[in-house]
């Protein structure tokens, strides 16, 4: 890892302001470490010649200088975009999706679209037509998924910002199988325009980073709200499942209770089928063969969900968020990030799904912000709350390191 490719967001930011870091050497050290990882088929597309050029031109703004990982999911303007697909291998998108947009404007510089499982719809970005990606943090087990190239890019640090989306965990999960930091925003707060949908009820944009920080400053940038002040003192945090971290956070000031979710009244996973057939509509089954072996296998099933499903499950989705606002009285939620460990890289996704995600989608059903910080979770109700606690945590943890 070069000098420059072990500094935080912030640090290259704060140096490129300054004058101190050369942005120029900042890509051209990132790009050189995005060849000697070439093996962890993190990266679809590299963007390089225009990540220089952009380099040369001079940048500015909060994120001045940072290279950024772009999930292969968001549409960029001249650059190749294929969704992890075999259908869109050649796509080349006339627009820019406006997350992307907007961190581009605060200085980031795009200098690859990230691997991905296919269409997003998978925990594990075991990708059969770009090849899996690799984890360097677990070598031999999955990156997880689906923003698998981002987290095992940002570990390998060939960048130090990320973009990510989240329907089921996918910016959380893999986080936790790569050691590092994911946030999944409030559903909505974020832009998701120039976004391939998956399941629009719950699909969510959310930064990725090597600290809590760094993504509390991607937010800033993404949705205009402040970065809030570390705070824990006095904070209900309730307790879903024994957690790591769980004794620091009350060291730190938490009062930490039992708490659960309590259940909806009916099974919301139908929403979420129908909406994945619905998006895939125009190419599955018509181009059934192009698509993975794994993805066949859910949109066969997708397909089959039967209606009275859907409508019971869109009936019970606001009366069940709607009692969420008052249950359970706690400000915050914790658990393990992970519903088991970190799979096999030849594991079957199908088979090691409900359980990787068992933990991170009930916070897609509720809408909440969420955030892991390798593999502790924290939720709730707004994205405020949650970072502060995560900001604090981190801060915490690195006076001890």
């Amino acid at each position: 890892m070069s000098e420059s490719a072990g500094l935080s967001a912030s640090e290259i930011a704060s140096g490129v302001t300054s004058g101190e870091l050369d942005p120029v050497d900042v890509v051209r050290e990132h790009l050189a470490a995005m060849e000697e990882c070439s093996e962890l088929n993190a990266v679809i597309t590299s963007c390089a010649d225009a990540a220089l050029r952009r380099a040369q031109a001079g940048v500015s703004g909060p994120l001045a200088g940072v290279p950024l990982l772009v999930k292969d999911l968001f549409d960029t303007a001249g650059v190749r975009t294929t969704y992890g697909s075999a259908i869109y291998r050649e796509h080349v998108p006339q627009r820019t999706a406006t997350a992307v947009t907007l961190l581009e404007a605060a200085g980031a510089i795009t200098i690859a679209k990230t691997n991905l499982h296919e269409f997003a719809w998978g925990v594990t970005s075991q990708n059969p037509h770009f090849g899996s990606v690799q984890n360097p943090v677990r070598p031999g087990l999955v990156a997880g998924g689906s923003s698998g190239g981002n987290s095992a890019a940002l570990a390998a640090g060939f960048g130090a910002l990320a973009l990510g989306t989240d329907t089921g965990g996918s910016v959380r999960i893999p986080a936790a199988c790569c050691d590092n930091v994911g946030f999944k925003p409030t559903l909505g707060k974020v832009a998701i325009e120039g976004c391939f949908a998956l399941s629009p009820s719950f699909d969510t944009v959310g930064p990725m980073g090597r600290s809590v920080g760094d993504c509390a400053l991607a937010h800033q940038v993404l949705t205009g709200e402040p970065v809030p002040e570390p705070l824990l003192e006095g904070v209900v945090v309730g307790v879903l499942a024994p957690t790591p971290g769980a004794e620091r956070l009350e060291a730190l000031g938490a009062r930490l209770v039992e708490a659960s979710l309590p259940e909806p009244a009916a099974d919301l996973i139908a929403i979420f089928m129908v909406e994945c057939a619905i998006s895939h509509r125009h190419t599955y089954p018509s181009r059934r063969s192009e698509y993975g072996r794994d993805l066949q296998l859910k949109f066969d099933m997708a397909r089959l969900v039967p209606g009275i499903d859907v409508f019971e499950a869109r009936e019970e989705l606001p009366r069940w968020r709607a009692r969420l606002e008052r249950e359970p009285a706690v400000d915050l939620l914790i658990s393990p990030t992970l519903g088991i460990e970190v799979p096999a890289l030849d594991c079957f996704e199908p088979d090691v799904r409900a359980g990787l995600t068992a933990l991170t989608r009930p916070f897609n059903y509720t809408g909440w912000p969420a955030i892991a910080i390798g593999d502790l979770q924290i939720a709730g109700r707004d994205d405020a709350t949650v970072l502060a606690a995560a900001l604090a945590y981190e801060q915490a943890t690195a006076s001890t390191t």
